[in-house]
Formats: structure tokens, C-alpha cells, sequence
């Protein structure tokens, strides 16, 4: 049998649970994707596919996941799975939020979540650094520290740094 159900509850699961967007959502992506023996650099080459073809990492990798696991079916079950229930909850909850008068305990409670994600896209970066081993690759660890400064000191495009990285990676390696 086919692991549909498998991947219909997971991927609902990240879809209800991912709160702060795609970045925010990587630990928990990564820890549902694993159960399908998806390993740890193959998660990374899905987060960069996810971040050249158009549309959020969940949606992204719920696609790939349920090819790779079952097939044309399992995409479209890990797909529909990850946006139905969440898209029927925010449809209900736009319509209580908007209701709700400005500077509420709801407006209070959105501000009090920001450092969680932060610290939920730290904790990611650290895992998936030790996954490509970035602190022993000389190369990955060059690759990254320029990219991070383009991006800190300098503001730079995100394209002009991931066509920089790709360069820099087809010279180094």
C-alpha cells in the first residue's frame, strides 16, 4: 500500500503548523520529509529547487516529497494536503482578525511570536550547515561567508548573490 495517508497527514501537519512562513518553517519540514527517507543533503537540494521554481517552500516540497515517495498521486495528495485545511482555517480567521479592533491581545500575541521565528530560522541555518558540513568545506564555508556579507553589509539582490554562489561554487568545486 501506498503511503498516502503518511504523506496527507504530514504535509497537513506542516501546513497547520508552519506559522512565520517558509524560513521559519524549515525544521519542521525537514523533520516530516525525513520520515520518508529523504536524507539530510537531499532536504537541502529540495530548499534549493524550492528557491528557483516559483511558490513557498511547503508547497515546493510537499510536490517533490509525494513524487519521490509515491508517485504523480502522492504529489498531488502531499500538495492538496499541505494547503486545503490551512487555506479553510485562514479564510475563518481572516474574517476574526479583521473584526477585531487594532491593538487587541491579537495584535500583542503576532508581536510576541517575531523572535520565535527568528530563533526558528536560526536553529534551521545551524542544522543545515552541520548537514553540509560548512565549518570543514573551506570552499562552502568561503561561499558562505561572502554571500552573508553581500547580503549584510551591502543589501544586495538575492539573485545577484545565488548567481554569484553558483559561479563561485562551478570555480571552486
Amino acid at each position: 500500500m501506498m503511503p498516502y495517508a503518511s504523506l496527507a497527514f504530514s504535509f497537513m501537519k506542516i501546513g497547520l503548523l508552519g506559522f512565520g512562513g517558509g524560513y521559519a518553517m524549515i525544521a519542521l519540514i525537514q523533520r516530516e520529509v525525513l520520515k520518508f527517507g529523504i536524507s539530510g543533503l537531499e532536504f537541502i537540494d529540495i530548499l534549493a529547487l524550492s528557491q528557483i521554481t516559483p511558490g513557498p517552500i511547503g508547497i515546493n516540497t510537499a510536490t517533490y516529497t509525494g513524487y519521490r515517495v509515491a508517485g504523480f498521486m502522492g504529489a498531488c495528495i502531499a500538495t492538496f494536503s499541505n494547503v486545503s485545511l490551512t487555506f479553510i482555517l485562514m479564510v475563518l480567521f481572516a474574517r476574526l482578525y479583521y473584526s477585531a479592533a487594532r491593538g487587541s491581545a491579537i495584535e500583542t500575541v503576532f508581536r510576541s511570536l517575531r523572535p520565535l521565528f527568528i530563533g526558528l530560522i536560526a536553529a534551521s541555518i545551524i542544522v543545515m550547515a552541520r548537514d553540509i558540513r560548512i565549518w570543514t568545506d573551506h570552499n562552502a564555508a568561503l561561499i558562505f561567508a561572502c554571500a552573508f556579507f553581500m547580503f549584510y553589509s551591502f543589501k544586495a539582490h538575492p539573485v545577484l548573490v545565488i548567481l554569484l554562489a553558483g559561479i563561485a561554487g562551478m570555480v571552486l568545486y
